[in-house]
């Protein structure tokens, strides 16, 4: 709260908010004005000494240093903590194989193919949690991959393809649509109705009358 709110007025006082492509944002106006970052990179090969920027000078700067290093410190840490959450199920589950495969109870035959049974049922039981951790974690990445090249493109004083503007502008607005479509394709697949329309069903039942025994839905 404290970064979001010091960033927003800091950006406020220093006069960067202004029209960026597909929203209001760190931005410079004129849009095709020549920012201090590049006439002092350019000292040499410019005639230009003063920026021509009225508002937003340098504001490719600001973009990445109150937003997009901490965006990605922000996806690097969710990485993490995705592969470190699977690890230790991972790791759970190695102890209990062991725990079920050293039981004397399973030493007789048919003791030996529960053993086994159950030794695959633990395998089994990392799979949903490493698929859905590397599905939010690739969710995050695939909302902020286009912004991110299009405001890197405009770092290097350079025109960003169009069609990139536009993934852009529809990937920004997704990442809450991304993460329940996850969220509830977990749900979907453990329901035992072989219909998908029946699916739908049970599971909208489930999340509306959550209070009710899971409104009829069974799952495995």
């Amino acid at each position: 709260i404290a970064n979001g709110l010091g960033t927003a007025v800091a950006a406020l006082a220093l006069k960067m908010y202004n029209a960026a492509d597909w929203d209001c944002w760190i931005y410079s106006y004129p849009h095709d004005c020549t920012p201090t970052y590049v006439i002092r990179r350019e000292e040499d090969s410019s005639d230009m000494v003063v920026t021509n920027c009225t508002r937003g000078d340098s504001a490719e700067i600001f973009q990445w240093a109150f937003f997009f290093v901490l965006l990605w410190a922000a996806i690097a840490f969710c990485v993490f903590v995705m592969m470190s959450i699977v690890r230790v199920v991972e790791t759970t589950e190695k102890r209990t194989m062991r725990y079920v495969v050293n039981n004397p109870i399973d030493r007789d035959s048919e003791g030996q193919e529960q053993g086994r049974g159950a030794r695959h049922q633990h395998l089994v039981m990392t799979a949903p949690v490493k698929r859905r951790g590397i599905l939010y974690a690739c969710g995050f990445l695939a909302v902020w991959i286009f912004p991110t090249i299009t405001r890197l493109i405009e770092l290097f004083n350079a025109e960003p393809p169009p069609l990139l503007n536009v993934f852009s502008g529809c990937f920004i607005a997704s990442q809450g649509i991304l993460n329940t479509m996850i969220y509830f394709s977990q749900k979907f697949r453990r329901i035992e109705q072989n219909h998908w329309w029946e699916k739908m069903w049970s599971l909208l039942k489930s999340e509306l009358f959550f209070c009710c025994e899971w409104g009829g839905m069974q799952l495995h």
